[in-house]
């Protein structure tokens, strides 16, 4: 199993075999071109992840495998329109217009 370690410049946990921090993208050991781009686009995909949790227990975030729209919900977490980022589980309902916004199956 991979250990995790504090990355020097940010002190988030990462991997002790990783080239660069996930979090900062610090450097933390030369380890080629090859790992870096990889570790680079690793990092681009995250900052995309902006509605993500962390874990207590293992300070790795978390976010629905399945959120299309990026409201932090997914289908299975009970979104009823996850093509639209204004629709999800506790959105602010509007009466009479139309729109499920809170996914509780009323439109109030």
């Amino acid at each position: 199993m991979p250990a995790l370690i504090p990355c020097s410049a940010c002190g988030e946990h990462v991997l002790d075999s990783s080239c660069a921090c996930v979090h900062c993208g610090a450097k933390l050991r030369d380890c080629g071109l090859r790992s870096t781009a990889a570790a680079a686009l690793m990092g681009l995909s995250l900052v995309a992840c902006d509605k993500i949790q962390p874990q207590p227990d293992y300070g790795i975030a978390e976010t629905s495998v399945y959120d299309n729209d990026g409201d932090g919900y997914g289908a299975e977490d009970g979104d009823c329109d996850d093509e639209n980022d204004a629709i999800y589980p506790g959105a602010t309902e509007v009466d009479g217009d139309g729109v499920d916004s809170n996914c509780d199956g009323e439109d109030s």
